[in-house]
């Protein structure tokens, strides 16, 4: 299962520069709005889970009991989500999809390291130490010489 997880992961981080690039053509078909081709992503992605939940997997809906359980920040995701779609359409194109994706991992490696380091957002604790930190400050690196080069 761990493996099939990890190749899920590569398979979805690889799909990332592709989604930039398809969303920032996406653009220029929908009156030049990164706004517009954001929703439209976002859009197609619902209907995409829409069909998976309903039809392959036969979801129900949760009860109001169910919602009830939530906190206020459990529903911040998909707002996030739209923030990182919007901002690979407006950057992809002008800094080049290689610096965009390691400057989304550096930002993901640190904000990562304070999620476990703190058990912050129902993460494991996992404290920061000389080995992950090391591992962290090569990935600035190479961001550093990637969008250098």
């Amino acid at each position: 299962m761990r493996e099939a997880l990890i190749a899920m992961v590569i398979i979805a981080g690889s799909a990332m520069p592709i989604q930039a690039a398809i969303n920032s053509q996406l653009r220029s078909g929908l009156l030049g709005s990164p706004v517009l081709a954001s929703l439209v992503s976002f859009a197609m992605g619902t209907l995409a889970l829409l069909l998976v939940y309903f039809g392959a997997l036969r979801g129900g809906l949760p009860s109001m009991a169910e919602l009830g359980k939530t906190q206020w920040w459990m529903w911040l995701g998909g707002p996030l989500g739209a923030f990182f779609v919007l901002t690979s359409i407006l950057a992809a194109p002008r800094i080049g999809a290689a610096s965009m994706i390691v400057l989304f991992v550096a930002g993901q490696i640190l904000m990562a390291l304070v999620l476990d380091h703190f058990g912050l957002l129902g993460m494991p604790l996992r404290e920061v130490n000389a080995t992950r930190l090391l591992g962290a400050a090569l990935v600035l690196v190479g961001a550093l010489l990637v969008t250098r080069g």
